[in-house]
């Protein structure tokens, strides 16, 4: 019974972990539609961020460390040069960690079936 509980521990800690990761893309995600949408290509033509709510400026935050966002003057703006790159990289990043997240949910049924 401890096995699984353990085990079951585990695999509420992965659903979690995945949640998590896809709950930040998705946010990201529309951020970055609601910066296209008002053409906030430029500082001049940026988003303030007082326009934006609580979850969206953790959003602008962590794109703006990823290097996506622009934020100057309290206005937020697309850098439309590392949009393609950052692309490629999230998707990457969301692929790997769906595989490792399904490596591990098989590998911790493997081992309850086998014991």
């Amino acid at each position: 019974m401890n096995r699984g509980f353990a085990a079951a521990a585990t695999l509420i800690v992965i659903a979690l972990a995945c949640l998590a990761v896809s709950r930040k893309l998705e946010r990201e995600r529309r951020l970055l539609r609601k910066l296209r949408a008002r053409a906030a290509l430029d500082p001049a033509d940026g988003l303030g961020l007082d326009e934006l709510s609580a979850d969206e400026r953790y959003a602008a935050e962590s794109l703006a460390a990823a290097g996506v966002l622009a934020i100057r003057q309290s206005r937020c703006h697309i850098r439309a040069a590392e949009l393609a790159t950052f692309r490629r990289k999230r998707i990457r990043l969301a692929l790997s960690g769906a595989v490792l997240a399904f490596a591990l949910a098989c590998m911790l049924a493997a081992l309850i079936l086998r014991r």
